[in-house]
């Protein structure tokens, strides 16, 4: 019996270990901003690329731009498959991460696109 508790204590431990990478399909993924989104509760940003604010714009330009890259986002992550590449965290306890779909990796996409900045 002391076997089975060691193998279970065991397993337990390397179920609290963070996914690293996965692919994900048919989920829930909100998104927050033109470079973060939320799935499960877990908060991700988008790892190398800077989009416009649509909560804190600065100006009317900025927000448009904002609602452009996150329809754009919420279009490319709903075409399939996503994989995620959690890389770090930031100082907010963010997962940094590189996000690709059938199309390539998302924070390219946006950058060639002109809705974010590298």
């Amino acid at each position: 019996m002391s076997a089975v508790l060691a193998l279970a204590i065991f397993l337990s431990c390397f179920a609290m270990l963070p996914v690293r990478a996965e692919t994900i399909e048919d989920c829930h993924i909100v998104i927050t901003d033109g470079d973060s989104i939320d799935i499960y509760g877990e908060r991700i940003r988008i790892l190398n690329i800077d989009a416009p604010e649509s909560f804190r714009s600065r100006c009317e330009a900025e927000l448009k731009l904002a609602l452009r890259t996150k329809e754009r986002l919420a279009n490319l992550l709903r075409s399939g498959p996503v994989e995620i590449r959690r890389e770090a965290q930031d100082r907010y306890r963010r997962t940094l991460a590189i996000l690709s779909v059938r199309e390539g990796d998302v924070g390219q996409i946006l950058v060639r696109e002109k809705l974010a900045l590298p």
